[in-house]
């Protein structure tokens, strides 16, 4: 078995995915930590590159995903993870380009166009 092989953990990928709706929008937050940052990854994939946001902005974005009612802990989360930077004053946001694990890959490419 290939090493990404095994870190992907396809009941834990069905468990997250479950979490969105066929739209992609975010239903429900995982009690698992390992599945919430597979949920972190995926709301990640969703955000543009070269872009900046003031709190509001992204508030408002992450807000729009979700079903939740708690973008302030997505914005945290992100950014505890390093998937977002923010500068320490705390008025602009950015998406980092971290290394995608294997895993994450997996849940992400489940959003994808055309995935099944």
């Amino acid at each position: 078995m290939a090493e990404t092989d095994i870190a992907i953990n396809d009941k834990r990928l069905d468990r997250v995915w479950r979490c969105f709706d066929d739209t992609g929008r975010l239903q429900r937050w995982p009690s698992k930590r390992a599945e919430q940052i597979l949920v972190l990854w995926i709301v990640w994939s969703f955000l543009p590159f070269d872009t900046s946001w003031n709190e509001r902005e992204i508030s408002s974005l992450l807000g729009s995903w979700h079903d939740m009612e708690d973008y302030a802990m997505l914005r945290r989360d992100l950014c505890d993870l390093g998937l977002m930077r923010r500068t320490p004053d705390g008025r602009v946001y950015r998406k980092m380009a971290p290394e995608i694990p294997a895993e994450a890959a997996a849940a992400i490419a489940r959003f994808e166009p055309g995935a099944a």
